[in-house]
């Protein structure tokens, strides 16, 4: 009587010890009846499209190239901080000038765990302006 008790109180407190995320059967075998941990997902793989005005931009996500311009890839985001008060990484977007008369494009997307929007849009050629003009005075004070 006394090692039913025993045995009694050890599965009690071992229900106890559950895991607060759930539970999750094991694949098969012998213990396939047994609950493990569940796993929960540390990342989100997220489809982000590139496309550049004019195409043929080289295009890199995260420091890493992933082709040129109009371009998809996966984007593989990991959740960060503490339980209760977690973000996913931010995604660093830069597109290459391909020819000359542009200039290289960049951004950070997905900030505050939102999705990156797809497609992400850069026109390569928007700074030319910005430069002429810039450019101009220079080469009046120079005369």
């Amino acid at each position: 009587m006394k090692k039913l008790a025993l045995f009694a109180m050890a599965v009690l407190f071992s229900a106890c010890a559950m895991p607060q995320g759930g539970t999750k059967k094991s694949g098969g075998g012998l213990f396939a009846n047994l609950a493990q941990p569940a796993q929960t997902d540390q990342f989100v793989d997220e489809a982000v499209e590139v496309v550049t005005d004019p195409a043929g931009a080289r295009v890199q996500i995260n420091g890493g190239l992933i082709g040129f311009s109009p371009v998809k890839a996966s984007v593989r985001r990991y959740w960060r901080g503490a339980p209760g008060n977690m973000t996913l990484d931010a995604v660093t977007i830069e597109a290459q000038a391909a020819a000359p008369g542009q200039c290289d494009q960049a951004g950070i997307f997905g900030e505050g765990s939102r999705k990156v929007p797809s497609p992400v849009l850069f026109n390569m050629t928007a700074c030319a302006a910005a430069q002429q003009e810039e450019a101009g005075p220079a080469l009046k004070r120079r005369k």
